[in-house]
């Protein structure tokens, strides 16, 4: 396949950095992951700010049916951290053990899609998909992700789960920073900054400029949390609070 070429990856890296410079900055592409693993611990305290202060009712409240609660989004974020994070790792363990310098994800395993095209259609693209995103620059891959420029459909492995408990996905939130942390706090391969993962819409992207889509992901769904928040019919602390009843059929689940 072509965007397996060496050269066409040289040459994509080369414009991506250019690009990202004259938009960024100097240091845009060079990447610093102490300074952006410090970033994601300052993004996440504010989406444990803003869960800390809700009630139950209030974090399992839905705008209208099929819309995402506080609580849904929430572990939306925490669902997503997990999964870029085992990237993370498969990309290290696969450069130590002289698999190559990347990792290819396909669409079936991380099946983002888009709001205007059915799911069964996306995988059909792959091919173009992969091949067009090796071009687009990490600075605008960057901006789409960070603000609802294109609505998407998020994957399937970080949709949200049933019976989330408030107490602990906060909890669990707190606990998968400082995973991410201790991976960034490992020793690196000499050549991390040459290791990408490459998936068909989300592009060709080093494990920093990775944790940089991640960081835009939820400050964008932290957007979305103080939007419900602000809307005038959201549940508010005077209001009773949840029956045994009522948490007995919201969290009847169990947890998570």
């Amino acid at each position: 396949m072509i965007d397996d070429n060496p050269m066409v990856r040289s040459v994509a890296r080369a414009i991506d950095g250019a690009i990202s410079r004259a938009v960024q900055g100097a240091n845009a592409a060079s990447g610093d992951p102490d300074a952006e693993i410090a970033r994601f611990r300052e993004v996440r305290e504010k989406t444990l700010a803003i869960l800390g202060p809700l009630t139950i009712a209030q974090a399992v409240w839905s705008p209208q049916d099929g819309k995402w609660t506080i609580a849904q989004i929430a572990d939306h974020l925490l669902l997503t951290e997990e999964m870029y994070r085992e990237q993370f790792q498969r990309l290290i363990r696969t450069a130590e053990e002289g698999g190559g310098s990347s990792i290819e994800i396909s669409l079936s395993e991380v099946d983002v899609g888009f709001a205007a095209i059915p799911r069964e259609v996306v995988p059909l693209l792959e091919v173009p998909m992969r091949m067009f995103n090796l071009f687009v620059p990490h600075a605008l891959r960057e901006t789409m992700i960070r603000y609802p420029i294109v609505a998407s459909l998020n994957p399937r492995q970080s949709q949200p789960r049933e019976g989330l408990a408030l107490g602990k996905l906060r909890q669990d939130l707190a606990r998968s920073l400082e995973e991410t942390e201790e991976f960034f706090a490992r020793p690196m391969p000499r050549n991390a900054d040459e290791l990408t993962i490459n998936h068909p819409i989300l592009g060709n992207n080093t494990i920093v400029q990775s944790l940089r889509i991640l960081i835009a992901h939820e400050q964008r769904h932290q957007e979305q949390m103080e939007r419900i928040q602000a809307r005038a019919d959201f549940p508010r602390v005077s209001q009773e609070p949840m029956s045994a009843a009522q948490m007995a059929d919201v969290f009847g689940g169990g947890g998570n």
